[in-house]
């Protein structure tokens, strides 16, 4: 039933988006998306998938509106769809190949407006499609592509990050998610990330990260050294690897072509041919050791 874990997934994305919905709210958007499915006959069992025409995307807030006596509840789901749908949220736009079937670097860009739920809506939708149109790779050999996710924290509550992280790997993919917060993403995001590069942060994000990445007898030094580091030097974490390692980067904001990284014994890390161009500085120190460790396409080599 794909047409249901459409609307199930639907749903936890407007509920992120806005926590003060509630269980019912939630409800009320799920069964909106399944009816605007049901109207194309998505519930025909003998019908072929593959001819059935996908319903508007804006179809599902008709539904809602359509209700002859909102309750109190069904008015404060509308007047919060309706702010997304001020700005275009909801039109229908032309059919884009998927961004997995590109060879070139792609920038997703959400800052053309301050609407903080806009941003979140839009990038959590752009997100869950990357997620569904995965799997149509298939399992691959190697990776192929990296998702860089800029300013995660603001999705921090989307159920399908910590998914992401679990499956993404299988289908060549790797995930990199940069963050100026980290208090507030689940804790079995955790779990499935291999490396991580830890910048300065505050006493409450140190605490949630040192958590995953230190044992117990080392949190309390960590988080203080934490708080302490100055700019462009982090540590970094991976599997097998006992204690964080001091790195350091080269001041380089904006690079197009070879790189490096130093670390504090002073040895050098050759990080190869990558293009980059104008991405946040997060995002930069994120690709230029999350995504070498995990060996998309470049090799980290001390000489």
């Amino acid at each position: 039933m794909v047409h249901l874990d459409v609307a199930g997934a639907v749903r936890d994305i407007f509920v992120a988006i806005f926590p003060e919905l509630g269980d019912i709210q939630g409800e009320r958007v799920r069964k909106a998306i399944k009816d605007s499915f049901l109207e194309l006959g998505w519930d025909d069992p003998s019908a072929d998938l593959g001819q059935l025409a996908e319903p508007e995307f804006s179809r599902f807030v008709e539904i809602l509106r359509s209700d002859p006596k909102p309750n109190a509840g069904l008015k404060t789901l509308l007047a919060r769809l309706e702010e997304l749908d001020d700005y275009g949220f909801f039109r229908s736009v032309d059919q884009q190949a998927s961004l997995w079937d590109s060879e070139q670097p792609v920038v997703v860009r959400i800052h053309s407006t301050q609407n903080d739920h806009l941003q979140k809506a839009f990038a959590s939708l752009v997100f869950y499609g990357l997620y569904k149109d995965m799997f149509r790779r298939g399992i691959q050999d190697r990776i192929t592509h990296a998702l860089i996710f800029d300013e995660a924290h603001r999705a921090a509550r989307l159920q399908l990050i910590p998914t992401m992280a679990k499956e993404c790997r299988k289908c060549g993919i790797s995930l990199v998610l940069a963050s100026q917060e980290a208090r507030d993403f689940n804790i079995s995001l955790f779990s499935a990330i291999a490396n991580y590069l830890v910048l300065r942060l505050t006493e409450a994000d140190a605490k949630a990260m040192t958590k995953n990445v230190a044992t117990s007898d080392q949190e309390r030094v960590l988080i203080d050294r934490i708080k302490q580091m100055d700019r462009f030097r982090a540590f970094y974490c991976c599997e097998g690897q006992r204690k964080p390692s001091a790195v350091a980067l080269a001041a380089v904001p904006f690079l197009v072509g070879a790189t490096a990284c130093s670390r504090r014994d002073g040895r050098r890390w050759d990080c190869g041919e990558w293009v980059l161009g104008a991405i946040a500085f997060s995002a930069y120190f994120a690709v230029a050791v999350g995504v070498i460790e995990a060996k998309f396409g470049i090799t980290m080599l001390p000489h």
